[in-house]
């Protein structure tokens, strides 16, 4: 009954004041929004288990080849025996790879156009081991895994309802993959998802999966890695005891292996979640720590503005108190409408991340992982109302407490001025804290801005703004051998080159920015030649136009030729990083580089020529040496071909696609796009961090804006009477508004020294996140200042000018 009647006296209570409660739920708004947003954010990304039976046992194997060498989720088909043979704390072990390894290369066929899609094999074991179920059909028996088996595919649920329209009898029937008839097994629930770390190789979120069917009878050496491996420990295991139990598989591999020996290889089990998201979770904390920030800026305006009503009503509080109403009841009806003021503002917040999220999922960050998994949920509602109450507690506790101490005789009596310069100064307490608060804020939005334009001034070696890119892959039923590919390839090259609006064109294995590429080790003198492996090379494949189409800048010799071709003496070019790493100081042109293991044939390359590094992984750094070779003599099924266009790139795209259909019309086109795309790509989680933190830095901005306003606003009608005499005995105006002025920026100045202080501490913790700014970059913090000083000025003018227009006659009858 007590609450009720509290409730119902707190809504008449702000809805009496229509003005004021609007001002402040819109303020809660804005903070609980934000906070309800990035929660959700974190939430999806970092909290929510993976969709999986039991993700907390489920681990990714990755193999660790020494200082600078490989380090990936990449494993030996014989190592994924051996522990699938030798573990004892792993329930079960799965492994998957790209199509290459089934001899597949995802061109659908036979039923509408041709299209190419993403196909990843798996052993019979990988679902079963995530505890996936299709909803359709089955997933992989044991005896079709083996090489030769059945030809077999699942196919993912948004495949199956975009090209075969959802069809539940496609089941058991067959489809064209790469001109062969499969027989459809399974279709996967709507929801699956392939979850994997940025760094996997050649295993993709697959829209067809295929038998891995791999002859382990002829694995290939240790060390070359191509599967990736997942394992589930078993139940009262911990991750301690399984670790240790792949430290004494790594140490016995060491012994039996002499590519292990050589490379001192580690083995890692690491937590698949952890792994997904490792990459994402520095940039997502710090976004919660900001946006914790807004909050309680949000939190001291409302009680600013709570404090300025406390003292309109002390009248009606001192009237309370004197009809028998106790402390405790007036604490209690404060706080009462403090949490409705929070729930209506959770209630607006809550919209306004609705909003916010949509524009997220359009911004569609590509190296943000786990997308599809936020989304408001009971687990962001819980916490949305949580918020709500601590802050109704935050910024009500205090007006409350002043609500409940007041002498209420005092008020009666109209001497509760003593008090007066207490609340000022809580007041100002509050303004001091929400503008250093956002002072922290700006600064960091300040930092990532700064960081950001460096970034877009990166030359990563290539001229991205006017190539085309599309991938192919040529089935192996019709080019079977590798100088079939050879043929395809380099005639594909002549055709786009003498297109009109083509400048030049180009192929290579893997494009810039589209992931990690083959790793190739290599050595350059007795030391690295006896440790194999010690050091590695990012190492593609090229044809002779491709430095041409791209314009990267050959440092020394030249280009790869037509007559680099299988009966030429191998050759291969390096860039800067490895000349330097080799050959300190001399000229790597026409020096030997060996490229395979000692006693194996063509061990030996020449180099040819040096181009400059180009930036293929990281556009902040040089991750990796690299190594081209040319594609005469080193072939692959599925190349990158890149096209300069003389005007607009995408105006080529359907003479490109006529061209290519009218050599082979089975073949599709894939990820059709300018490169700049890619560009943008690994420019998206800079991105995606400067929005967000801008978007806070603006709200705290806004807050801190209105804070200073209001708090001068409110002096300037406290003290009506004074400016009203000192109008009426001469002062001029423009004194009164420069005194006004100078007062509220001495608060702001104070405010300030503290934000750029905590700002210059905090700002460490955005060194993970910034390219060529320093922390405590000068004129990030020089910009900021004056930003805040200009926002805080006219905050400080507005009531300024307010206390000018008092009439001095008024204001001395008044009292």
């Amino acid at each position: 009954m007590t609450i009720s009647r509290d409730l119902r006296y707190a809504w008449r209570a702000l809805r009496a004041s229509p003005g004021w409660t609007a001002v402040a739920v819109a303020t809660l708004a804005l903070g609980i929004g934000a906070t309800t947003t990035i929660f959700t954010v974190v939430n999806g990304v970092l909290l929510r288990p993976l969709a999986y039976a039991d993700p907390g046992r489920l681990v990714m194997i990755w193999n660790d080849f020494g200082v600078g060498a490989q380090s990936l989720p990449a494993v030996s088909p014989g190592d994924f025996r051996d522990y699938q043979l030798r573990s004892k704390t792993f329930q079960a072990f799965a492994a998957a790879s790209g199509a290459g390894v089934a001899n597949l290369r995802g061109n659908l066929t036979g039923d509408g156009e041709p299209e190419r899609v993403d196909l990843t094999t798996v052993t019979a074991s990988f679902f079963p081991l995530l505890g996936v179920k299709p909803m359709l059909g089955r997933t992989f028996m044991p005896e079709e895994e083996v090489a030769g088996g059945a030809h077999v595919v699942v196919l993912s649920h948004r495949l199956w309802l975009r090209r075969y329209g959802g069809d539940p009898s496609l089941v058991g029937r067959t489809i064209e993959v790469d001109g062969v008839a499969h027989q459809v097994v399974g279709i996967l629930p709507p929801g699956f998802r392939l979850d994997l770390p940025a760094e996997r190789f050649l295993v993709t979120d697959a829209e067809v999966y295929a038998p891995i069917q791999f002859d382990y009878k002829q694995a290939p050496p240790r060390n070359y890695t191509f599967f990736t491996v997942f394992g589930r420990i078993k139940p009262g295991v911990t991750l301690a005891q399984a670790q240790a139990e792949m430290d004494g598989i790594a140490a016995q591999f060491r012994k039996e292996f002499p590519e292990h020996a050589a490379s001192q290889v580690r083995i890692r089990a690491v937590p698949l979640q952890d792994d997904v998201v490792k990459h994402a979770r520095p940039a997502l904390v710090l976004l919660l720590g900001a946006v914790g920030l807004v909050l309680l800026i949000a939190c001291a305006n409302v009680a600013n503005l709570l404090l300025a009503r406390g003292t309109a009503r002390r009248s009606e509080f001192a009237l309370r108190a004197a009809l028998g109403a106790g402390r405790r009841a007036l604490l209690r009806q404060v706080l009462t409408e403090s949490l409705l003021l929070a729930l209506a503002g959770g209630g607006l917040g809550l919209v306004l991340a609705v909003l916010a999220l949509e524009t997220l999922r359009a911004l569609h960050p590509a190296n943000l992982p786990r997308l599809g998994d936020i989304q408001l949920d009971g687990t962001v509602l819980l916490f949305t109302f949580a918020i709500c109450s601590v802050t109704a507690v935050i910024f009500g506790l205090l007006p409350a407490a002043r609500a409940a101490s007041a002498d209420p005789h005092e008020s009666l009596q109209g001497s509760g001025r003593g008090s007066a310069g207490d609340r000022r100064r809580v007041r100002e307490l509050l303004i001091v804290a929400e503008v250093a608060l956002a002072v922290v804020l700006l600064v960091g939005a300040g930092l990532l801005i700064r960081s950001f334009l460096a970034l877009q001034q990166v030359r990563p070696g290539y001229d991205a703004h006017d190539v085309l890119t599309f991938q192919v892959a040529l089935p192996a039923e019709t080019y079977p051998k590798a100088t079939d590919l050879r043929v395809w390839l380099a005639e594909l090259e002549r055709r786009l080159d003498e297109l009109p609006g083509v400048r030049s064109a180009g192929i290579i294995s893997q494009l810039p920015l589209s992931g990690s590429g083959s790793l190739s080790p290599f050595a350059y003198d007795e030391k690295t030649a006896r440790e194999w492996e010690s050091v590695t090379a990012d190492g593609r494949n090229i044809s002779p136009g491709y430095f041409r189409t791209m314009n990267a800048r050959l440092v020394a010799g030249r280009d790869f030729t037509a007559d680099d071709d299988a009966e030429a003496p191998p050759v291969a070019i390096v860039d800067e990083s490895l000349a330097r790493v080799a050959w300190p100081g001399q000229n790597a042109v026409g020096k030997q580089l060996q490229v395979a293991p000692t006693g194996s044939p063509n061990m030996y390359v020449e180099v040819v020529g040096v181009v400059a590094h180009l930036r293929a992984h990281d556009l902040t750094r040089e991750v990796r040496p690299q190594l081209y070779r040319p594609i005469g003599q080193q072939t692959w099924f599925q190349a990158d071909v890149v096209v300069e266009a003389v005007g607009d790139p995408g105006a080529l795209a359907p003479e490109v696609r006529r061209e290519v259909h009218d050599m082979d019309k089975t073949i599709a086109l894939r990820r059709m796009t300018p490169l700049t795309s890619y560009v943008d790509d690994a420019l998206a989680q800079s991105r995606f961090s400067l929005l967000l933190m801008a978007a806070l830095g603006g709200i705290a901005l806004v807050l801190a804006a209105v804070g200073i306003y209001g708090v001068i606003a409110y002096s300037v009608s406290q003290r009506t009477r004074e400016f009203g005499i000192r109008l009426a005995l001469g002062e001029e105006p423009g004194h009164t508004r420069r005194s006004v002025v100078l007062g509220g920026m001495r608060l702001v100045g104070v405010s300030m020294a503290f934000g750029l202080a905590a700002a210059l501490v905090l700002a460490r913790l955005l060194r993970g996140q910034l390219y060529q700014v320093a922390p405590g970059d000068p004129l990030t913090f020089a910009g900021i200042a004056a930003l805040l000083t200009l926002v805080a000025l006219l905050a400080c003018y507005v009531p300024a000018r307010r206390a000018t227009r008092v009439d001095p006659a008024l204001a001395l009858r008044s009292e």
